[in-house]
């Protein structure tokens, strides 16, 4: 008897889960599509060219960035713009997952072998901080 009471509560815990992370899903999707509405989607090198290269930050920077930001927030960032900020339009994504920063920045760190400083993460917000942080880092790496 205690095995099936047992099994009935487990079923349903998983039920409820199941739920809730269907209707978070859906709540985020809905946040997404407010925020990047109406905008082009770019591929990575049209990306660079419209708001990189003049800047003379790598293809490569701009490409592992965005790419890591996509595999860490589990969203096409093909919408994205150099002026997105963390702290205004896109902080609805750390309503869903609230170390997803910890892990962009762990990820960044070891995908380009820099450090960033927690000063430094907590003043980065913007798409355009993020590459350029990343770009000085990896020039202060190589003067050394």
């Amino acid at each position: 008897m205690e095995l099936v009471i047992t099994s009935a509560i487990v079923v349903g815990v998983a039920i409820l889960a199941i739920v809730f992370s269907r209707s978070e899903s859906h709540q985020r999707n809905k946040k997404f599509e407010a925020v990047f509405a109406g905008r082009e989607q770019l591929a990575i090198d049209q990306f660079y060219e419209k708001y990189f290269k003049d800047r003379g930050v790598p293809l490569h920077v701009v490409s592992g960035v965005r790419k890591i930001l996509e595999e860490q927030l589990l969203a096409d960032m093909s919408r994205l713009t150099d002026t997105d900020d963390f702290s205004k339009n896109l902080n609805f994504f750390f309503d869903f997952d609230s170390m997803v920063d910890v892990e962009i920045v762990c990820a960044l760190e070891k995908e380009f072998s820099i450090n960033i400083s927690d000063e430094e993460a907590v003043n980065t917000k913007t798409i355009n901080e993020i590459m350029q942080l990343v770009f000085r880092k990896l020039e202060d790496k190589d003067a050394t």
